[in-house]
């Protein structure tokens, strides 16, 4: 199963979700998601170090896990998107029991999951154009 993948691919594609994460969470729509959470980004509270280490670890799984769905077929980079896409579709359902139950903003509902679904695509394309 993971004898197909491409672990610099994997690395790489990891990284990538990182950088679209800083940007879709910084200047992209940082301000109005922290406002939607009622948290001010200028005071002083948990030390974001082991958080943006644990998200990191979860995009390598995730990149994982999208190579070895990508690996099983003859993933050409929009197939790859398409593989990314379909991913995100039970996330996204998992957000939406976010918006619903715990009664949050539906903006923040899209801020996340279409945040998770361009980081989803770009991996799976990365995954895809560095296959063993």
């Amino acid at each position: 199963m993971f004898e197909n993948v491409n672990w610099l691919a994997v690395l790489g594609a990891a990284i990538a979700a990182f950088a679209v994460g800083a940007i879709w969470y910084g200047p992209l729509f940082g301000k109005r998601w922290a406002q939607l959470l009622g948290v001010n980004m200028d005071e002083p509270g948990t030390p974001l170090a082991p958080i943006l280490a644990v998200n990191f670890v979860m995009d390598l799984v995730a990149a994982t896990a999208l190579a070895v769905l990508v690996g099983g077929f003859a993933a050409d980079a929009v197939t790859a998107a398409l593989i990314g896409g379909l991913v995100w579709i039970p996330g996204m359902a998992l957000k939406l029991n976010d918006l619903m139950f715990a009664r949050r903003p539906a903006a923040l509902f899209y801020i996340d999951s279409i945040g998770h679904l361009v980081a989803l695509v770009v991996m799976a394309v990365i995954v895809s154009a560095f296959r063993i």
